[in-house]
């Protein structure tokens, strides 16, 4: 009997023990597999080592009949593909709003900017911790939906609902406030 049968069979019986095998089995070819994707070992450590959390919590073992090592290595592959993304997005933003603060005239704009940003984090403090969450890791983290809705372990449609709940507030907040400009600041991803 193959190991990844081995450790289905167990997760019937023993969850504790079978987590363990699997641990045991496939953590350092996780990693050097994560490595090859993101070319960091301690990167990939973590990427695995979140996805093995993740496994033990949501339990998909438990709806898998076979192919448990061709899961959890393509379920490390989408880990690791989703932060490279993630880091690109938050390197072209930097790279982008440095260019944007090398003039002297930009360092005016980026000083009222700088105003109107913590006003925003002012209103954004306002919500609800999971809305907050959310609105955050959208405009903030540039995060799609979809890798929101799968790191918090919630619907799309959660996601969807918490932003557009976000949106709604901060806009009144805004027109209460007569901020308005800054409605640009919260539609700009």
């Amino acid at each position: 009997m193959m190991i990844a049968e081995k450790i289905l069979r167990m997760f019937g019986e023993t969850e504790e023990k079978a987590f363990r095998l699997l641990y045991d089995t496939y953590y350092k070819t996780l990693v050097l597999f994560a490595n090859q994707v993101v070319n960091d070992k301690e990167v990939a450590k973590d990427i695995v080592q979140d996805y093995l959390a993740k496994f033990w919590v949501t339990k998909p073992y438990k709806t898998l009949k076979s192919g448990l090592d061709k899961y959890i290595f393509q379920a490390v592959k989408f880990s690791a593909i989703t932060y490279l993304k993630e880091v690109r997005r938050k390197e072209d933003s930097y790279q982008s709003f440095s260019r944007e603060v090398m003039s002297e005239e930009d360092t005016i704009q980026l000083e009222e900017q700088v105003d109107i940003i913590k006003v925003v984090y002012q209103m954004v403090d306002l919500l609800p911790a999971e809305r907050r969450q959310v609105f955050m890791m959208v405009f903030v983290d540039g995060m799609s939906y979809q890798e929101v809705a799968e790191r918090l372990d919630i619907s799309k449609n959660t996601v969807k609902t918490q932003l557009a709940r976000a949106l709604k507030f901060l806009r009144k907040e805004m027109k209460d406030n007569d901020i308005s400009f800054l409605f640009i600041f919260l539609v700009k991803k």
